[in-house]
């Protein structure tokens, strides 16, 4: 384990300590032989190398908590379940890593920019307002057939289409934002704590990866039934081949 995370709790212990100290010379003025026997000890305790694994593990605790409050919010956000619904597969057999998860989302907010946010409330909505009127017998499959989520997902991914004008630039640069690993855990809007990163084992994103992810993302346009379809001509004004055909027309001959 890298040692930056443990040494930022070794320092913010210290500086407890360094306010217990500051706050005992207030209260024992007059005691010189307790506060230098004090003084001793906190110093003996913040170069002490009997607790470095104490800070070890309390910071792979924290990741811990970190990571598990983060997957809970993964489990709430709406629009990232209903973007990734046609994944599960891939994730199941072991060809994409959920690892990637946290940068397939930070792609939908790149190329979506405010409009994630948008979509974020749209998708929250929906799922509240299909709770209350199926109570027990909400499921998600539910919510993923519903024509107000199927149209997030088909505006998402013409977004997404347009942005693939360059395919071979903007391939090389969505393999390279797949194999990021970041190297800090958001705790909040302007909060963040440092992770541990192997930077010689760098997440696998290859061009087999692209092409089964991209294949299974545009599914649902690709493999479009009638009903759907007649859908979408309606919202679009065309169907998906002739409205995004160039990225499809690539997306074909991307061999997994």
């Amino acid at each position: 384990m890298a040692s930056r995370g443990p040494n930022l709790l070794r320092r913010s212990t210290n500086h407890v300590l360094d306010a217990l100290l500051k706050a005992a010379e207030n209260a024992w003025q007059g005691h010189p032989k307790e506060m230098a026997a004090l003084r001793d000890i906190i110093k003996a305790l913040e170069a002490s190398s009997q607790f470095d694994e104490y800070y070890r593990r309390a910071y792979r605790e924290l990741l811990d908590v970190v990571e598990q409050e983060k997957l809970e919010q993964r489990r709430t956000n709406a629009f990232g379940r209903l973007m990734v619904h046609d994944l599960g597969p891939l994730f199941e057999d072991g060809t994409l890593d959920r690892s990637i998860l946290p940068n397939i989302f930070s792609f939908f907010h790149l190329v979506l920019g405010d409009d994630a946010g948008f979509y974020g409330e749209q998708c929250l909505k929906l799922v509240g307002e299909l709770k209350a009127d199926l109570g027990e017998d909400f499921t998600w499959d539910a919510y993923y057939e519903s024509r107000e989520a199927k149209l997030i997902l088909w505006r998402t991914l013409t977004r997404i289409a347009g942005s693939f004008k360059r395919w071979d630039v903007r391939k090389d640069w969505f393999m390279k934002l797949m194999q990021y690993t970041p190297t800090t855990v958001s705790l909040g809007s302007n909060s963040f704590v440092t992770r541990d990163v192997d930077h010689d084992e760098p997440h696998v994103f290859n061009n087999h990866h692209f092409c089964a992810f991209f294949q299974a993302l545009f599914s649902p346009l690709t493999a479009m039934n009638k009903a759907d379809e007649d859908v979408f001509k309606r919202e679009f004004g065309t169907d998906p081949h002739h409205l995004i055909g160039q990225f499809l027309v690539h997306l074909a001959a991307c061999e997994i």
